[in-house]
C-alpha cells in the first residue's frame, strides 16, 4: 500500500496527518534517472527496467524505447529469450499481438530448454493451451526429450485432460527427475493418471 496514517501528538492536542505516495510513479522516476546515466547503456539494466514496467502495467513507450536498445546488437545488445520475451510482453500490452508472436517465435529458437519449459507453463497458466502444447512439443522435440520435456508433455497433456497420453510422459519423467520433489510430484502424476483423473 502507498498510504499511512500517522498522528502528530503535542501536549494535549493531535493532529492526523495522511500521507500518500504514488508509489509506482516515484519508481519510475527513479528508473528513469537511472536510465539517464551510465546505468542506461547497460543492456541489463535497460531490460529489468522494461520487465519493470511490463509487470507494473506502466510506461509502455518508453519501456519499448528501453528494450530495444537493450536488443540492439550496434549499442551491445542481445537478443537473448528474456530480453525478447519482454519485448513481447510490451507489444501485447500495447495491443500489438501478431509483432508480439513474431518476436516470440524468434525468442523461443534461441531460449534453453528450461527456459522454453518455463515459458510453456506461463502459457499454461494464462489458459492458452494450444500455445503451450505447441511450445512444449518444440521444446521435446529440440531437447529430444531432456528433462524437463516429459514434464512439460505430462503438464499439457494433462491440462488438455489426456491422461493417457500424460501418463506416457510422466513414465519417461520418472526416471529423470532430478530430485525428490519432482519425482514425488511424478508418482502422484502417475497413479492419478492410472486412475484416470
Amino acid at each position: 500500500d502507498s498510504t499511512v496514517d500517522a498522528e502528530l501528538k503535542w501536549e494535549r492536542w493531535s493532529f492526523p496527518i495522511h500521507i500518500s505516495v504514488d508509489l509506482k510513479q516515484t519508481v519510475l522516476e527513479d528508473i528513469r534517472r537511472q536510465m539517464s546515466g551510465a546505468i542506461g547503456f547497460d543492456p541489463a539494466s535497460l531490460e529489468a527496467a522494461a520487465q519493470w514496467c511490463v509487470a507494473n502495467d506502466i510506461n509502455y513507450d518508453e519501456a519499448l524505447n528501453w528494450i530495444n536498445s537493450a536488443t540492439d546488437a550496434n549499442l551491445g545488445g542481445r537478443n537473448s529469450f528474456s530480453a525478447l520475451s519482454v519485448k513481447a510482453a510490451i507489444l501485447r500490452k500495447k495491443g500489438q499481438d501478431e509483432e508480439a508472436g513474431k518476436i516470440i517465435a524468434e525468442a523461443l529458437q534461441n531460449a534453453s530448454v528450461m527456459e522454453a519449459h518455463v515459458y510453456g507453463r506461463q502459457l499454461l497458466n494464462a489458459q492458452k493451451i494450444q500455445e503451450a502444447l505447441n511450445v512444449f512439443k518444440t521444446n521435446y522435440t529440440k531437447y529430444k526429450g531432456a528433462w524437463p520435456t516429459n514434464m512439460g508433455m505430462l503438464r499439457v497433456y494433462a491440462a488438455m485432460g489426456n491422461y493417457k497420453k500424460a501418463l506416457e510422459y510422466a513414465k519417461a519423467a520418472l526416471p529423470q527427475a532430478p530430485d525428490k520433489e519432482n519425482k514425488s510430484f511424478i508418482e502422484y502424476a502417475i497413479r492419478q493418471f492410472t486412475d484416470g483423473k
